[in-house]
């Protein structure tokens, strides 16, 4: 009698290295996911737990967008100095065609998206700050929205956006003429 099991046996205790190997990293990703500060990348990033492993930092991606809406993170901040991001209120993303920056990405810790669309956040109408709310017309806003429907329309002549259609890009933020923006961005 042999000392080995048997072929069956064998392939099934084969299948379970990898698949607990996975969920071992799955529970990992997602405990270091909770942990880190939240951060909005480029569009079609993976994870921030296999973002942060996969990522470079060889600056394609900023590079690659033609309306310089990602920054690098600044060598103190950590975990991820030198990693991309975006700040929609700050500098609009475009969702250009064919996503030029995840297309540049040759680590593939960006993917270029399905869609015409990727989800930075929602804006949502500080309605105190809001120019309609308060009595003069303004309509600054108003035709800036990239979605089709637009996220962003007007009622009774006072802008209101439907957050279920929002992406975050921030297109409509600079053209608001109150200061603060009466625009603001609300994380994921």
């Amino acid at each position: 009698m042999s000392d080995l099991p048997d072929p069956g046996r064998r392939r099934w205790l084969g299948g379970l290295l990898p698949r607990a190997t996975e969920a071992v990293a799955r529970v990992v990703s997602e405990e270091v996911e909770r942990r880190l500060p939240p951060r909005r990348r480029p569009p079609g990033a993976v994870g921030e737990a296999l973002f942060l492993a996969g990522c470079t930092r060889c600056g394609d991606c900023v590079q690659a967008c033609p309306h310089r809406a990602i920054f690098t993170l600044a060598a103190h901040v950590q975990p991820g100095a030198g990693t991309p991001v975006m700040v929609p209120d700050e500098r609009p993303c475009h969702g250009c065609e064919g996503f030029p920056c995840a297309a540049a990405c040759t680590p593939g810790v960006l993917e270029v998206p399905d869609g015409n669309t990727w989800k930075l956040g929602t804006f949502h109408v500080v309605t105190e700050r809001c120019l309609p709310f308060r009595g003069p017309e303004c309509g600054a806003c108003g035709g800036l929205c990239p979605n089709d429907p637009p996220a962003l329309t007007f009622r009774l002549g006072r802008p209101a956006i439907d957050p279920d259609r929002c992406v975050g890009c921030g297109l409509c933020k600079p053209a608001c003429p109150v200061r603060p923006a009466a625009l603001e961005l609300t994380p994921l």
